[in-house]
């Protein structure tokens, strides 16, 4: 995949620190709230569903990079669901508080550029953690707060880098060939910086950071960009100009 490498724009390690802080305490703290409470735009999910993941998702990191392999032959999947790793429900903010406490030392008792074990082909320095779990902990902090009614927008310059590692991470690692086809979509952020273009062809897809005109252009709060590109909201929330089918093949190529 012909892909441009968004990481040397990512933010620093202290403030991935300190939002990954601000999310979790979040989420911990709705964990006292009814946990039957469903996820809107994620079917068959709940609140407690949701917090449960997060903390698998952080437990399975934390303990594979001291590991320095992945827990389990087949990853995350089948360790999550192994019953033996079930949190006890009855003190769920507890329990999500202590894998995200252990997760924080995990990652940040290490330098940005400290080479360890991760799920990337291609980055493979504590830097990426950093981003992937902060990145991981404010959308499932929205998804949480959304099961309650009262989600918050996502801070611009957090949300930004969200849409760049979603292009650079999961598009360009994992759905570049689910990608491939024909059209192009430009996407710009209204309060922040941040414009790209992405363009389908035979074979994958181009994302670029610049402008561009594109078949298809989305106008949006950078919160509401990342919450499109990330299936949490359709684009009636964004200004679009052009072939709005190419945005419904955009959601429909990603499966949250």
């Amino acid at each position: 995949m012909n892909h441009p490498y968004f990481l040397e724009r990512a933010l620093t390690p202290e403030l991935y620190r300190k939002s990954f802080a601000e999310a979790t305490k979040r989420i911990a703290e709705l964990a006292v709230n009814d946990g039957r409470a469903d996820i809107p735009h994620i079917k068959d999910w709940t609140a407690e569903d949701a917090i449960i993941h997060v903390g698998l998702v952080f437990s399975f990191v934390s303990q594979s990079i001291h590991q320095g392999s992945p827990v389990g032959e087949q990853g995350v999947a089948p360790w999550a669901n192994d019953p033996v790793n079930q949190p006890d429900t009855s003190d769920l903010g507890q329990w999500f508080t202590t894998v995200a406490e252990d997760l924080d030392e995990a990652i940040w008792s290490h330098q940005a550029d400290d080479q360890i074990w991760t799920s990337s082909k291609r980055m493979d320095t504590a830097e990426f953690w950093m981003r992937r779990m902060t990145q991981e902990a404010e959308m499932h902090r929205w998804d949480i707060e959304a099961a309650h009614g009262e989600s918050q927008a996502i801070r611009p310059q957090m949300a930004i880098d969200g849409i760049d590692e979603f292009y650079d991470f999961f598009v360009a690692e994992r759905l570049s060939e689910a990608f491939a086809g024909e059209g192009s979509v430009h996407l710009h952020a209204t309060d922040a910086e941040g414009e790209w273009m992405i363009t389908r062809n035979a074979t994958g897809v181009v994302v670029e950071k610049k402008h561009g005109k594109g078949d298809v252009a989305a106008r949006g709060t950078a919160s509401d960009l990342l919450l499109f590109v990330w299936n949490r909201q359709s684009y009636s929330t964004l200004e679009t100009f052009g072939n709005t089918e190419l945005l419904d093949d955009h959601q429909r190529l990603l499966q949250v």
